[in-house]
């Protein structure tokens, strides 16, 4: 356990480490001169990686543009800056940005080092960049990039969109930014120089393979681990991981990157359906976490529905009906957050034993505020900045970490559990095996003496023929007795042989026919007043075990004797083209009545009706037992006016019967006493 523990530790200590990194990822920008405008002047080495961000204004929702020389041309009222304001939100129509930009002099000499125009998220499907002249409102450069755009192998490419940045003459421009997505309107844009680009590749390429290396393995052991565990608890956690995995890898733009040149939807299809099965797994894992499939089963059921939806929601994200997942998602998934989370506080605080349930708690307290504050962001409810635009990032990785402490917590209670059940059960097993020997002596030593009882009585019945009636009654109460506790050891004998762990069968070619004759003859011999009789036969040869077998009827037609008196007994067989004998007991007693059908092949069960009848509720268990050993099936039916039908399914072997068959066709003979067959002489 301590080798697990110190795993754990260095694990943990790993993901602390990615999540300082990735939280140093976040850079901030930079100050420039001018009210949202910005002045191009000597390139410094200061300017190597501009912020544009906090000059971009975005033309507000009520105003309408077509071309970006009409952006161009609106007032600056008409216009609200992106840092710090609502978004657009998720909408099908085009949203325009515009920046203010002044080429000084110097500004215009020639680039000694390539700079780029990095526009990010990278899941914008088509972004429309265009610089206009001030004065004339003429275009002096354009370009068109997006994940819906088949990328220019002339341009460089990273994980956002790049176009290569022109050099400008001296003066005044507008760069004009028109956004066409399916996902939520979000902007951020710099000029980097390709030194600075490739600086922060490396560095972001290294943490987020890191980052997305630790899901990918997170996701392999615990989804591996809840399987062998049977915990469905962790094997959701495993599938949320996967869908972390698979949102990460869209959000971060490498899936941009990698398969651009492969699918055009590449990116939405990775980004949207790791978003969907983000929402269904992370509310299917907490809702057992929490323990609603045993505690609030209805509303288990309903957060499984929703999860199930959301999880269907997938199929939308190549398309623009994944906006209106977004729309019709995210604030329902909001309350959903808030309900997993009040009944994780109140279970929490009210049940003892729950001190796991806390850790919990904060673990989905805290990227559930995060997540909130960051969806109404996404739908443009909440102002967009640093805090709004970054808090899920981080509190993705703190919930990580924590649950996976948790899980961590929970897999090795798990482990002591299954280890204390193992124990347990052996000791179980042990005692279960040191009774059934114990029984199987004593039913052996009372078998002598029982036997001898049985013969003294008959021979004293023999001798005392002509006795008054009073001594012939006794003699006869005592061979009854001696008979049903002779029975009764049998009976034991036969179940702790089904019991023991070397019990097997030892199968041979029967005919159905002679063997069901002989066992009806025997019946009626023992029991003359009990109405037996051998209806339908065949030339059916079955592979069985004669004694079990004989014992598994035996079972039957005494159950019927004892709880139907009165009543025949009917047995018939036949054969059909699926491979199965069906071989049926029927009586026409009062029948089992409905409550006790379900429980009457269970060991030691006697049904409401069974009274002061003689018995110990085994002669059902063991024949179905036996039945099935012989890999067959037993079912157990009643009449709509009474009357009980047990119907026994055994395979049969086709060869052996067929020959008989054959056999009987050209002798015309009755079923013959012994099957043709070339593997020996069957019994």
């Amino acid at each position: 356990m301590r080798k697990v523990g110190y795993r754990n530790g260095y694990m943990a200590l790993i993901i602390l480490q990615v999540i300082f990194l990735m939280i140093s990822m976040i850079r901030p920008a930079l100050a420039h001169p001018g009210n949202h405008e910005l002045v191009i002047g000597s390139y410094s080495e200061d300017q190597d990686n501009i912020d544009l961000t906090p000059l971009i204004e975005r033309l507000k929702a009520d105003r309408q543009a077509r071309t970006a020389s009409e952006v161009a041309s609106l007032p600056a009222n008409d216009f609200t800056s992106v840092v710090g304001s609502v978004g657009a939100g998720y909408t099908l129509d085009a949203v325009w940005y515009r920046i203010e930009i002044h080429v000084t002099q110097a500004g215009a000499e020639p680039l000694q080092f390539k700079r780029y125009l990095e526009i990010s998220p990278p899941y914008l499907n088509r972004i429309a960049l265009t610089i206009l002249d001030r004065q004339t409102r003429l275009p002096v450069w354009n370009n068109i990039v997006g994940d819906h755009i088949t990328p220019n192998a002339s341009e460089a490419r990273g994980r956002q969109h790049l176009s290569t940045w022109p050099n400008l003459p001296a003066g005044s421009y507008w760069l004009v930014i028109g956004v066409s997505s399916n996902s939520a309107q979000l902007l951020n844009a710099h000029i980097k120089s390709d030194t600075v680009l490739i600086a922060e590749n490396v560095q972001d390429t290294f943490l987020y393979g890191l980052y997305l290396g630790i899901l990918f393995i997170g996701f392999m052991v615990y989804f591996t681990l809840g399987l062998l565990i049977r915990d469905r608890a962790i094997i959701w956690y495993g599938l949320y991981i996967l869908a972390l995995f698979t949102a990460t890898a869209g959000i971060s733009g490498y899936a941009h990157l990698l398969l651009a040149g492969t699918w055009q939807r590449a990116s939405d299809a990775i980004t949207g359906s790791g978003t969907a099965f983000s929402i269904a797994t992370s509310v299917m894992m907490w809702a057992y976490i929490i323990g609603l499939d045993r505690l609030k089963r209805n509303v288990f059921r309903a957060m499984a529905i929703y999860a199930t939806f959301a999880g269907l929601c997938a199929l939308t994200s190549v398309s623009d009906t994944y906006i209106y997942f977004a729309r019709g998602m995210f604030l329902p998934h909001i309350g959903v957050l808030l309900i997993l989370l009040g009944y994780l506080f109140y279970f929490g605080w009210t049940r003892s034993n729950a001190r796991m349930l806390r850790v919990y708690f904060v673990a989905l307290g805290l990227p559930a505020v995060a997540a909130i504050v960051h969806l109404l962001m996404l739908m443009g409810i909440v102002p967009a900045n640093v805090f709004t635009s970054n808090c899920y990032q981080v509190a993705s990785l703190a919930h990580l970490l924590l649950l996976g402490i948790a899980m961590a917590g929970r897999t090795h209670e798990l482990a002591n559990q299954r280890v204390s059940a193992y124990r347990s059960n052996t000791r179980a097993n042990q005692l279960a095996d040191e009774q059934r020997e114990f029984i199987t002596m004593l039913s052996h030593e009372f078998r002598t003496p029982l036997a001898i009882i049985q013969r003294a009585a008959e021979m004293v019945a023999l001798h005392v023929q002509n006795a008054p009636e009073a001594v012939t009654s006794r003699i006869a109460t005592i061979r009854s007795n001696a008979s049903q506790l002779s029975e009764l050891v049998n009976v034991f004998l036969t179940k702790e042989t089904l019991d023991s762990t070397n019990f097997s069968i030892s199968p041979k070619p029967t005919i159905m026919a002679p063997f069901l004759k002989d066992l009806v003859k025997r019946r009626q011999r023992e029991n003359p007043d009990h109405d037996v009789d051998l209806g339908e036969t065949d030339f059916t040869v079955i592979r069985i075990d004669r004694t079990l077998i004989e014992r598994a009827l035996s079972n039957l037609i005494e159950n019927a004797r004892k709880y139907a008196p009165n009543a025949s007994v009917r047995i018939g067989f036949t054969h059909r083209s699926d491979g199965n004998v069906y071989i049926r007991v029927t009586d026409n007693g009062p029948g089992i009545s409905q409550d006790d059908l379900a429980l009457a092949s269970e060991a030691f069960y006697r049904g409401n009706t069974s009274g002061s009848t003689h018995g110990v509720g085994l002669g059902l268990h063991i024949t179905n037992r036996i039945i099935n050993a012989h890999r067959g099936r037993m079912t157990i039916s009643v009449g709509e006016t009474g009357g009980t039908t047990i119907l026994i399914r055994l395979p049969y072997d086709r060869e052996l019967t067929n020959n008989n068959i054959e056999a009987a066709r050209t002798d015309n003979l009755d079923p013959p006493a012994m099957p043709v067959s070339r593997e020996g002489n069957p019994s």
